[in-house]
């Protein structure tokens, strides 16, 4: 069967070499000029694993990163020109496998990307659900759009990121650390009260009454969770009954 490889580069002459690089009966690439093309042809194709560029116009790769994990666990590579050990750090820390600085050997990243997909393979590589509907909310994984009981909800990008996390991981804990990593990144890893403000945000928007939130549900000392307003959560964290949100050269 063959591999399905999506390479996001705004660097035409790149993009072609990569071609030439896994021209093979064992690949099929894929490829995408900006950070917006490349996640809808993520959400449309589901690649086996993607390669990603980091300096790129309006939507730049760590942005790409942070969204194609909250839809989906594929090994991910950053390939780029971005140099220095506080990017690599970095590009590790938001959900990347790997991390390559450009020019790469072919043969050295052809290996790189077998070794991801085998590793892969153990357990096969999950796409999340596009939406999250419990009946009364609506949350668009694919694009910042809240409905509550049919009514458009007007978020900010953060409110909605941090929405877009606990609705991906509805009935489940998430934690301060994760929320913070996966929406400010990792250089925000201790500003807890960034979360807990963005909460408060979130609940006078969706809950009939946020002082007593039944939606977003606060675990102490761990997190919080969504989950449906009827839905109470169990004594371990969890909320039982949950909506399934799965309905729907030599260098280069």
């Amino acid at each position: 069967m063959r591999r399905k490889i999506l390479v996001i580069d705004d660097d035409q002459s790149f993009l072609e070499a990569i071609k030439q690089a896994f021209l093979s009966e064992k690949y099929e690439l894929m490829t995408a000029r900006s950070g917006r093309d490349g996640l809808q042809q993520a959400l449309a194709f589901h690649p086996d694993i993607v390669i990603l560029d980091i300096m790129m116009p309006e939507m730049d790769g760590w942005e790409v990163c942070r969204r194609l994990r909250e839809m989906t666990n594929i090994p991910l590579m950053f390939l780029t020109a971005k140099e220095g050990e506080e990017n690599v750090v970095k590009g590790l820390l938001m959900g990347g496998d790997d991390y390559l600085e450009k020019p790469v050997r072919v043969a050295e990243l052809r290996a790189r990307v077998e070794a991801l997909l085998r590793r892969a393979e153990a357990g096969r590589p999950a796409y999340h659900a596009p939406a999250y509907d419990d009946g009364e909310l609506y949350v668009d994984l694919t694009q910042p759009r809240v409905l509550l009981r049919g009514h458009l909800v007007d978020l900010t990008p953060q409110e909605y990121r941090v929405l877009a996390i606990l609705a991906q991981n509805a009935g489940r804990v998430v934690s301060y650390r994760e929320l913070l990593q996966r929406a400010w990144g990792p250089d925000f890893a201790s500003m807890e009260a960034y979360v807990h403000l963005y909460i408060c945000y979130l609940r006078a928007k969706l809950e009939d009454n946020p002082a007593e939130p039944k939606r977003i549900v606060t675990r102490r000392a761990s997190g919080y969770m969504l989950c449906a307003p009827h839905m109470a959560p169990d004594a371990d964290g969890s909320a039982p009954g949950q909506p399934d949100v799965r309905k729907n050269t030599d260098h280069v």
